[in-house]
């Protein structure tokens, strides 16, 4: 693949205006041109964010579900790597330094990182959950996601990749804060038994 970019960031948007208006200044700090950002708001019409024009911005004609949302990043995406992020989630100040010089200096198929639980402030330094958010992943072996899953889309996403042949290296790092307490979530919802 010809690209100058070395890693494409896909973000799905849907109705979490007051984080997703955050972790889009904090990629704007740290923005160069060896990435690209994608964010692919599903169908709220949200032309809020159009102010960050360094970034594409995908507006899809309704709310399809993640899994279409994510696939839509995908298809556009120019990256030698492929990072998810959780429009309500955050990323560390060092995020994007860190993972531009872990793809400079190993050719790993997935490149793995340290993660925190906004609920319990738990470091998880090995990830072993099903998270697509844990890792950034080589394009030519990133799964698509099955656009039949509505939620918990990560579960067919890594038993794609479990079945997919890939070296692996993760890095003693903090990088992603995954936010578990915003109610109306699916983990929030899953933990006070809610289905939406």
């Amino acid at each position: 693949m010809n690209s100058d970019k070395k890693l494409s960031i896909i973000i799905p948007y849907y109705k979490t205006y007051e984080y997703t208006i955050q972790l889009l200044k904090e990629l704007d700090l740290q923005f160069t041109n060896e990435i690209e950002v994608i964010l692919v708001d599903d169908g709220c019409n949200e032309k809020r964010f159009d102010v960050f024009n360094k970034f594409k911005i995908i507006h899809l004609d309704k709310n399809y579900g993640a899994s279409y949302a994510w696939n839509r990043g995908l298809d556009i995406a120019s990256g030698l790597y492929i990072g998810f992020i959780d429009s309500d989630d955050m990323i560390s100040m060092d995020y994007i330094d860190t993972l531009i010089d872990a793809i400079n200096n190993y050719d790993e198929d997935v490149i793995k990182f340290a993660w925190c639980d906004s609920c319990n402030l738990f470091i998880v330094k090995d990830p072993k959950n099903r998270g697509i958010w844990k890792a950034i992943y080589k394009k030519e072996i990133c799964p698509r996601f099955d656009e039949r899953w509505k939620t918990r889309t990560d579960i067919p996403f890594d038993v794609k990749l479990r079945n997919t042949p890939h070296t692996e290296r993760c890095l003693d790092k903090l990088l992603y804060f995954y936010n578990s307490v915003r109610e109306g979530s699916i983990t929030w919802n899953r933990r006070h038994n809610i289905n939406r």
